[in-house]
């Protein structure tokens, strides 16, 4: 169905409601104009036309009060109007009641009852012309009149129907606009939680090794304990880690100068392309940063995890989880601390754990944010999986875990 059918289509059988104020104005009308007759009527109480013409009177004033409120009420009332008139032999408030009552039903209600309400209009109208028979010997003039009344008010009807559909399709349309500028503040503030993330756990961890070399290397000076290949392997990891960082930082500036393809979700570093690596591989990389600062590193793998290969979202959540134990393990546990890296599976869950003791004679090197470990837990979540990290017992030191369901490829 093409736009212009739907909207015709659309236009009929959407109902519509009159604004408060027109209902307020067509109310008190009905109530100033059947006043006179309500009151004569009631004055005249005693005889079987009096007690008709009360009742011509109410239903003519309740279906104009209420037409506007509740159209289809309304609507019967001025049907049951319609016999009253016949029998009472008064048409004059009907002439008025029946076409403003027309106009609102053709202005609010579907097509199905606009047909009802046109059928019962004219059968009405065709009623008291072969009453008014016996009065003037002549239909023709009620009939062209009933006719006139009836296309005027429909007309009207369509009319005021139009325009009460353009004013729910503005509001609409308004609608819709607040609806998308609200997407777009949240797709805006998700991208700025997302580059921060993505600048603390790449950004943060290349530059935290950095600083941790550089200490490193600047306390083994005085000791006079240089080793020119330790030193070389030193200056090593820090351009390899500089340039990842100095890439990382690139890639953010494009994202935020429009120039990158954001991908929604956690972002796959410049520097390191998705490859399918091992479990074991990736705990062996991470441990080589910790290793260069001279951390004493230990991995215990399990054979069942070590040749896991876990799906892309995994992959990049367990690198993000590596990448933060060993920032936090650089910062908080000083030079020269002790780092043990476990991975096994068991009941279908492989878990991956980092803990360092925490040297009290070399301090961290920074105080704590709470970005990596807060983003961390809520891309867990989304994965179904789980990140904690506590400190060991007796506080000598500090836990990393990472659970992943074992659903992965080998």
């Amino acid at each position: 169905m093409t736009s212009d059918a739907a909207a015709r289509e659309g236009f009929w059988r959407v109902p519509h409601r009159v604004p408060r104020p027109v209902a307020i104005v067509v109310s008190c009308f009905a109530l100033l104009f059947n006043m006179d007759d309500l009151v004569g009527a009631s004055t005249r109480l005693g005889s079987h036309g009096s007690f008709v013409d009360l009742l011509r009177v109410v239903l003519g004033g309740l279906a104009l009060g209420i037409v506007c409120w509740f159209p289809r009420i309304g609507a019967v009332l001025a049907w049951l109007a319609i016999p009253v008139t016949i029998v009472s032999g008064s048409i004059a408030p009907t002439v008025l009641v029946s076409p403003l009552v027309c106009v609102a039903v053709t202005a609010t209600c579907t097509l199905p009852f606009i047909i009802i309400n046109g059928v019962v209009m004219v059968v009405g109208t065709i009623g008291i012309a072969i009453r008014w028979i016996q009065w003037v010997h002549t239909p023709v003039p009620i009939l062209w009149t009933g006719a006139f009344l009836l296309s005027a008010s429909t007309a009207l009807g369509m009319a005021l129907r139009a325009l009460l559909g353009s004013r729910a399709e503005r509001r609409l349309q308004d609608r819709r606009i607040a609806a998308i500028q609200k997407q777009a503040e949240q797709a805006a503030e998700h991208e700025r939680q997302r580059l921060a993330h993505d600048m603390h756990d790449y950004v943060a961890h290349e530059l935290t090794v950095i600083i941790a070399a550089l200490a490193a290397a600047r306390t083994r000076r005085p000791s006079h304990q240089q080793d020119p290949d330790q030193d070389a392997a030193l200056l090593e990891t820090v351009e390899t880690t500089s340039r990842k960082a100095l890439d990382e930082l690139r890639r953010v500036l494009r994202l935020l100068d429009g120039e990158g393809d954001p991908v929604i979700g956690s972002p796959v570093p410049v520097s390191g392309a998705p490859r399918a690596e091992p479990v074991e591989t990736m705990i062996t990389d991470a441990a080589q940063d910790l290793e260069a600062i001279g951390d004493e590193v230990t991995i215990s793998i399990s054979p069942d995890a070590a040749s896991l290969v876990p799906p892309e979202d995994h992959r990049l959540l367990l690198e993000r989880f590596l990448s933060e134990a060993v920032t936090n393990a650089v910062k908080h546990g000083g030079l020269g601390s002790r780092v043990t890296i476990r991975a096994s599976t068991c009941s279908g869950v492989l878990q991956i754990t980092l803990s360092n003791t925490i040297e009290k004679a070399r301090a961290g090197l920074d105080v704590s944010t709470g970005l990596g470990i807060r983003g961390l837990r809520e891309k867990a979540e989304e994965l179904h999986c789980s990140v904690s990290a506590q400190p060991a017992p007796g506080r000598d030191g500090w836990i990393a875990t990472l659970s992943l369901p074992e659903d992965l490829a080998a």
